[in-house]
């Protein structure tokens, strides 16, 4: 290993002895708070975080003293390590106190987006009854109606109301760092996350990361990679999974944390890359093909040494651009909420189209439409997987765990792979995403592939529809390039070029200004189903 490089598990071993030392406990009783606040203390003059939005910084010293004092403050208030605490806003400087102070004391954070809707807020209280919630003074009025239309209490701490603010909450109820010290408890039943589904499919649920959990996560996600790091950006807020290994991995990665306290939008983000050039960062294919299209010549990409690709699959001519502008090693990573960690191993010699090779650590199973295993190369299957590092079932929701969990630890993905001979594994479809057709089942995803080939068409996102003949059909939103024009014909022919009869577009297309997407930077099929509905169809004649 070479001069500054960090290796993740020699790391957390190094910090667990000294935090054990330090609180006269055993080593196996130090959980992953104890480790970040000793990051953060052997280290204060680090700076922590950086919000590129408004130019301002904080130190490790700062960031730990403030959390302690916070964590302090809230235990003295009365909450217990497995209580539930929601964290909504924006990324400001803020945002990582209680964040942390959570991981300290054993309190489930719960991020939220901070522009999570009602609806959602009242649909997700009754399960995780949150006893305190920290947001902005603009989600104040939602979060009151949605106790109270859960028949809940919390008390509610705002980021920016001088009278119930953070340093207000810590006055009142006397919280200190002097003599502070973590809660201990049981790290395999106390969730450390309790983290959102996507949502981009349906009403998100809550799935819980116990704190012994997430620490197997961070080692896993920070193996592969030991060189030293100044920078990692994070664009996403904390209901995303990105955001929230960011935030975790930096005082035990040694980086500073880059973030932005705006609403994202390209002008910003070409600013903060070009001044303060950041070295990791995670994109979603969808965004990153917008931001390259839009930046060809006003954004560097030199200064990234790596750029994680989640969320849907990379199309080859993106993941060619991307190569052109940085050199970069693009980890292109399957995953899921509910995987917490990458589900296969992808590395430089990774062939194109394939998610990676399996993990030694992990178990895998391809299951055909009968439930029984898939040993042949080249046939397709749902995957299931087995390991220590994901989560233990959806908070408070027996039902749709037992759809996901099987008795005996087998998670089940909802997704369709295939294996080649060389045991690279290869992603088909979302299995909740196939459009069921007259017994038929359609791919959303490769109906989109064919309609993109067309010149004229920037974006396109297919979902179904009920029918009352055919229980289901698909509808392509589809997005002009330029405004360009073509007939409607040209998009049917190319279908009938590649695909038979049972899967043709048979709900038609309609037109739209843009696909709308969810904060993580996928598509919502949600909202876009929604627009198919009230849209006038062009149909094929």
């Amino acid at each position: 290993m070479g001069i500054g490089e960090v290796n993740i598990n020699k790391r957390v071993n190094a910090l667990k002895l000294k935090s054990a030392a330090k609180y006269n406990i055993a080593p196996e009783k130090c959980h992953i708070g104890h480790l970040v606040l000793q990051g953060m203390l052997e280290q204060p003059d680090m700076l922590n975080q950086i919000d590129a939005a408004t130019g301002t910084s904080e130190r490790n010293l700062s960031v730990a003293t403030r959390s302690m004092r916070l964590a302090s403050a809230m235990n003295n208030y009365g909450l217990k390590p497995g209580d539930a605490v929601v964290v909504m806003g924006p990324n400001h400087l803020d945002i990582a106190i209680p964040y942390y102070a959570c991981h300290f004391n054993g309190f489930s954070m719960c991020g939220m987006d901070p522009n999570t809707a009602l609806i959602d807020l009242k649909a997700l209280f009754p399960y995780i009854h949150p006893k305190m919630v920290f947001c902005q003074s603009s989600n104040v009025n939602n979060v009151k109606e949605a106790f109270s239309i859960s028949n809940q209490e919390g008390k509610i701490v705002i980021f920016d109301d001088e009278d119930n603010n953070l340093e207000n909450f810590i006055k009142t109820y006397n919280g200190t760092e002097i003599g502070f010290r973590p809660n201990e408890f049981n790290h395999s039943k106390i969730a450390a996350w309790l983290m959102l589904t996507s949502g981009t499919t349906g009403l998100p649920k809550v799935a819980v990361i116990p704190f012994d959990t997430l620490l197997n996560g961070i080692c896993r996600w920070w193996t592969p990679f030991t060189e030293p790091l100044g920078l990692t950006m994070t664009m996403s807020t904390f209901q995303w999974l990105s955001s929230l290994l960011i935030f975790i991995s930096g005082p035990l990665r040694m980086y500073t944390r880059l973030q932005m306290s705006l609403p994202l939008t390209p002008q910003l983000l070409i600013v903060t890359i070009n001044k303060y050039k950041p070295h990791v960062t995670a994109w979603t294919p969808y965004l990153l093909g917008q931001f390259l299209h839009a930046t060809e010549k006003i954004c560097d990409l030199t200064c990234f040494k790596y750029i994680l690709i989640s969320g849907s699959a990379v199309e080859k001519p993106l993941l060619d651009l991307m190569k052109t502008r940085t050199n970069a090693f693009l980890y292109l990573v399957y995953g899921m909420t509910e995987l917490l960690v990458p589900g296969f191993d992808y590395t430089d010699s990774t062939p194109f189209g394939s998610v990676g090779k399996p993990y030694e650590y992990n178990q895998y199973r391809l299951i055909d439409d009968d439930g029984f295993d898939i040993e042949k190369p080249f046939k397709s299957g749902e995957l299931w997987i087995k390991g220590d590092t994901f989560f233990k079932g959806y908070l408070n929701n027996v039902t749709e765990t037992r759809k996901m969990l099987t008795d005996d630890g087998w998670l089940k993905t909802g997704d369709i792979f295939y294996k080649d001979n060389d045991n690279n594994y290869y992603f088909v479809e979302r299995k909740r995403l196939l459009i069921k057709s007259a017994g038929h089942f359609i791919s959303p995803l490769q109906l989109e592939g064919i309609i993109k080939k067309h010149p004229a068409v920037a974006d396109v996102c297919v979902v179904g529809i009920p029918d009352d003949l055919l229980t289901e059909v698909p509808v392509a939103a589809i997005v002009k390039k330029n405004g360009q024009q073509f007939e409607p014909s040209e998009i049917f022919n190319l279908i009938k070029e590649e695909l038979p009869d049972n899967r043709q577009l048979h709900g038609g297309f309609f037109y739209a200004p843009g696909i709308p997407i969810t904060a993580s930077g996928k598509m919502h099929r949600v909202k876009v189903k929604e627009m198919a509905l009230a849209a006038q169809r062009i149909l094929n004649k």
